[in-house]
């Protein structure tokens, strides 16, 4: 086996530098929980609300607005939101850009936020539907790449509508518009869906800005080591931010930075913590079982970003 190459301690999130503090301790200071969402809809008055209270809450780091899965209704890519309709990417864009305005409103100066356009990889062929197997889903997408690919656009572009709304209004706040997939190996065990959306989004990104931030799982028996680690870390835009909902959660995403480490020498930095609310993991315990994890395999010692999703 080759020696492995450290990295530097520091990491760099979107520009904004964090040096991290050692060795994971009881002491060490947690990055303030944002407010993330299901979204049922993308009405922009409802997502003005999101916005608005995030704003007066001075939210910094990253909020997920997750609409659920990749769908089509006819020409129009979106997605099929957590109330089970479907939702344009035009809609979303309106809906997202309608959060943003709120945050700039109101937010105190000098904030720096990420908004991530969420979605995730809940329908595909040879997942289970129910108690069906390989039965896919309506209105799901004929091409996962052409998808990948609008939903890039999507972001792109609400992004740099973002950095317009500031330039034009003198906002001394920061919002970015960056993409985020809960990609969940028992919801798509062929692999083929979620590695389309991935390759379809970084291939129009072209880069590594606007990251995809990989809000998913690691659990095993499903996708290989490999796999798992592509979609955290492998195309260009990926970051990983792992949903730690109990302990267990952990230890699988010590185990694949264990992976990255001895079989590739690759040292893979974790970008936040996701947790899901009541009957699961507080904010403060996912975070330490994450972070202790983390500094037992590499030289990270402090996660950027904490956020809770809430339906």
């Amino acid at each position: 086996m080759g020696k492995v190459k450290k990295l530097a301690v520091t990491l760099t999130v979107f520009g904004a530098v964090m040096e991290p503090a050692g060795v994971a301790t009881a002491t060490v200071a947690l990055p303030a929980t944002t407010t993330s969402y299901y979204e049922r809809t993308a009405s922009p008055k409802a997502l003005y609300r999101q916005g608005e209270k995030a704003g007066k809450a001075a939210a910094q780091g990253i909020v997920i607005l997750d609409f659920g899965r990749p769908g089509v209704d006819g020409p129009r890519f979106g997605t099929m939101a957590y109330s089970g309709g479907f939702v344009s990417f035009a809609a979303i864009k309106a809906g997202v850009k309608s959060y943003i305005r709120a945050y700039y409103r109101y937010a105190p100066r000098y904030t720096k936020l990420n908004v991530a356009v969420g979605t995730n990889n809940s329908c595909g062929a040879g997942q289970p539907c129910g108690e069906t197997v390989s039965c896919g889903c309506p209105d799901e997408p004929p091409n996962f790449v052409a998808w990948g690919r609008h939903f890039a656009l999507t972001v792109e572009q609400v992004d740099n509508w973002a950095g317009a709304l500031r330039a034009q209004y003198g906002y001394t706040d920061q919002v970015r518009a960056v993409a985020a997939d809960d990609a969940e190996p028992a919801y798509d065990p062929g692999y083929q869906n979620t590695f389309d959306v991935l390759k379809g989004y970084a291939n129009f990104v072209d880069g590594t800005f606007p990251p995809m931030v990989d809000i998913g799982s690691a659990e095993s028996n499903y996708w290989t080591e490999a796999q798992l680690l592509q979609v955290a870390y492998g195309f260009r835009p990926d970051v990983p931010m792992p949903q730690i909902y109990y302990a267990t959660q952990a230890d699988q995403w010590a185990g694949l930075l264990q992976y990255a480490k001895a079989r590739l020498g690759k040292v893979v930095h974790i970008y936040g913590v996701l947790t899901a609310g009541a009957g699961t993991n507080t904010p403060q315990i996912a975070y330490a079982e994450m972070l202790q994890a983390v500094s037992g395999v590499t030289d990270q010692g402090a996660i950027p970003w904490l956020s809770t999703i809430h339906r």
